[in-house]
């Protein structure tokens, strides 16, 4: 957290006066003489925004302490506001001091309380209290806590607490008993986060929800199935963040966000084709777990069939998407790394074959531009995943990288100077602008096959296609592995290819379109090639 309580004002460390400044005593500035209810507008504003449903809550409780504090010192009047207005005192943190703490109940007077433990000294060199001293020291204001945040501790939240409507217990262990959350009426609960708890589900238990995160919560155990989270999601009309980790974000009719993550994907399918999510500006199913080839091309033309607009809509609109194949599977991502603000989604999916994935993809796009292909981190390259490939006209970009063998790299290269089967008079993936080397298992004289195959053959002579840039990784490899020396002579020629529009470096420094800097004897003058 950021400084020590020395720096959040004397205030709140309890070493200054409750007195204003010096030359403040007897305002009389237009400020000091605004009516009250505008003042305490004008503070409501002042004061930082502290949501104790985000991870940097300790943060902004500091700073929001801080501004209160400050604001008391200005001047007796504003001193007399502040602590007159229990909606500014709300903030429990285990780490403020005890007095500080404890004048906050007092200043709250029976208004509302968010509690948050955080693990941390009070201060500098100062004791690190236990959850169970610290709620013990506030059980007796256990019916004003509107919203806790912190670990599970025994002898709280298995009864009913009719203020309480934000809960964010983590860290409960595996060899805790069952919770019965707040004693089985949970309904006024409008923010849910559990995180390693084991809680007792029954239909019912939640209603009129906004926030559900259930990360890790021991399904099996506990007796959690999609029927109990499709009873959550059909009493909860208005809930905007739905996420399930490890057993995700998502809205029901106006969704922002969905996000789902290590997830069977039969679980997650008997969700999804519940929502609807016309308004999502960012879906993530990240994880989702797939074991058969048929039932994966089920599950992604049936549960996502409401998802199929908004795919295509956000490749549309971000101008790009990408599939990545790597050794784990299938991963479509719309999200550039230089456009993480705008809409976009995330789809990775654990499985054996990644042709159903990529039919489905060619599905959803139906020819709209602007897609790349990357081969990485030990894919598996095989010739009827390249089939599948081959006659996308959409495909922009194709990068291979980490591939298990050199066998594979070669065969990865050698199918772009193929005709297609289907049409012997177009190259595989007509569309290509780029191709990407960022691997090592090639060599020069590999592309430059390839180049000669794609534009040079017979079948397509006097056709045009869109020149190709070959795009090369400099010294090491995306993961820092050394490239071995590569020809100059041969990218040369390549280069000189008809079709090829350049052949460049890419890396760290900026892309100048130069392979190497050479000396020109007869010339006596560096040369660029």
């Amino acid at each position: 957290m950021e400084a020590g309580y020395s720096s959040c004002n004397a205030a709140l460390n309890g070493a200054a006066s409750l007195g204003s400044p010096a030359g403040h005593n007897t305002p009389r500035g237009f400020l000091f003489q605004l009516p009250t209810e505008l003042v305490i507008k004008i503070f409501q504003f002042a004061l930082p925004s502290a949501d104790s449903m985000l991870n940097e809550v300790e943060a902004q409780i500091i700073s929001y302490m801080r501004t209160l504090s400050t604001i008391r010192l200005i001047a007796k009047r504003w001193q007399q506001i502040v602590d007159d207005i229990p909606l500014f005192w709300k903030f429990i943190i285990s780490t403020l001091p005890p007095h500080v703490n404890e004048a906050t109940i007092i200043r709250s007077k029976n208004g509302p309380l968010r509690i948050i433990y955080s693990c941390g000294p009070m201060y500098p060199g100062g004791p690190e209290p236990s959850a169970e001293d610290f709620l013990g020291s506030l059980a007796h204001t256990f019916p004003r806590w509107s919203a806790y945040s912190g670990p599970l501790v025994s002898r709280y939240f298995h009864v009913p607490a009719p203020h309480l409507q934000t809960i964010i217990l983590k860290d409960g262990g595996t060899s805790i008993e069952a919770l019965d959350l707040l004693g089985g009426s949970a309904k006024t609960l409008r923010h849910v986060h559990l995180e390693g708890i084991l809680i007792r589900w029954k239909t019912g238990l939640f209603a009129q929800l906004k926030v559900l995160k259930l990360v890790n919560v021991f399904p099996f155990r506990a007796g959690f199935t999609s029927t109990h989270l499709l009873d959550a999601l059909r009493a909860s009309p208005y809930l905007e963040h739905l996420e399930l980790g490890a057993m995700s974000w998502a809205t029901v009719d106006h969704p922002p966000c969905i996000d789902f993550y290590d997830l069977r994907f039969s679980f997650a399918g008997a969700i999804l084709r519940h929502i609807r999510a016309p308004s999502c500006t960012k879906l993530s199913l990240n994880g989702l777990v797939s074991n058969n080839e048929q039932d994966l091309s089920a599950s992604l033309n049936e549960d996502l069939q409401n998802f199929q607009e908004l795919f295509r809509g956000m490749h549309s609109r971000n101008g790009f998407s990408e599939i990545t194949l790597d050794q784990y599977g299938f991963q479509w991502n719309s999200r550039a790394k230089d456009a993480e603000q705008l809409p976009g989604f995330l789809v990775f999916i654990f499985c054996y074959s990644a042709i159903p994935c990529i039919s489905w993809v060619d599905h959803i796009l139906q020819g709209d531009p602007s897609l790349s292909i990357r081969f990485t981190f030990n894919a598996n390259i095989y010739q009827e995943l390249l089939e599948i490939i081959k006659p996308m006209r959409y495909v922009t970009r194709l990068e291979i990288d980490d591939v298990r063998s050199i066998d594979e790299s070669l065969l990865a290269l050698r199918f772009l100077g193929e005709p297609l089967s289907t049409d012997p008079s177009s190259p595989s993936l007509p569309g290509l602008q780029e191709l990407r080397l960022t691997g090592i298992k090639w060599t020069a004289q590999n592309v430059l096959g390839m180049v000669r195959s794609r534009f040079n053959s017979l079948w397509w002579k006097g056709t045009e296609w869109a020149p190709l840039t070959i795009s090369v990784s400099r010294a090491f490899t995306k993961r820092g592995l050394p490239r071995p020396m590569i020809d100059l002579s041969t990218l040369a020629k390549i280069r000189e290819t008809d079709g090829v529009e350049c052949v460049q470096f890419i890396g760290m420094e900026e892309l100048d379109g130069t392979l190497a800097i050479t000396w020109d004897e007869e010339a006596s003058a560096p040369a660029w090639v």
